[in-house]
C-alpha cells in the first residue's frame, strides 16, 4: 500500500511539473512567475518524497543490517 501511494505522489508531481512547464501561459510575469518557479522547485521536492516512499533507506522488517 505504502509504494502505490509513493507512485501516485510521484505522478501527481510529475503531472504538476510538467503543466507547469509546458502548459500554463508564458507571459506570466512579476510576482506570479517567482510563484510559478517556487511551486515547480516543490515538485521537485514531492517526487523526492514519493520515491523515498517507494524505497525507503531501512527495511520493513525492521531489522536493518549494519556494514562492519
Amino acid at each position: 500500500m505504502r509504494r502505490l501511494v509513493g507512485v501516485t505522489v510521484v505522478m501527481a508531481g510529475m503531472a504538476l511539473a510538467f503543466w507547469l512547464v509546458l502548459g500554463p501561459s508564458s507571459d506570466w510575469e512579476g510576482a506570479v512567475k517567482v510563484m510559478r518557479f517556487a511551486l515547480l522547485l516543490s515538485c521537485f521536492l514531492v517526487i523526492g518524497g514519493g520515491v523515498r516512499l517507494v524505497f525507503p533507506d531501512k527495511s520493513e522488517g525492521g531489522a536493518a543490517e549494519t556494514a562492519g
